[in-house]
């Protein structure tokens, strides 16, 4: 909502190369729209993967099947999780070490 009310930009052309669209600013001082709907695409993920485990996979009988969709649901959980924390060091300027 935030993007939205202050027209923040999804992207901005790039100053090195004009022809091409940067969607994630390098540095702290500025955040362009989609990096903030890539953040929130990747809670949403978290959250609809809990709420599945927590409210549809408890009436499965099969185990086998809750043991494989639970961890399919650990690993993309996990997938998600680094991959925002991978967002925030390069953001921060530590890329180089959490990748």
């Amino acid at each position: 909502m935030y993007n939205i009310i202050n027209k923040i930009p999804i992207a901005m052309v790039d100053t090195d190369d004009p022809g091409k669209l940067v969607y994630f600013y390098d540095g702290s001082g500025m955040q362009l729209g989609a990096e903030g709907f890539t953040i929130g695409f990747l809670y949403t993920i978290l959250r609809l993967l809990l709420a599945f485990v927590t409210h549809v996979l408890v009436h499965e009988k099969n185990r086998n099947i809750q043991r494989l969709v639970m961890f399919l649901a650990i690993f993309v959980s996990f997938w998600a999780v680094k991959k925002v924390f991978y967002l925030y060091y390069w953001k921060l300027g530590f890329g180089h070490i959490y990748g």
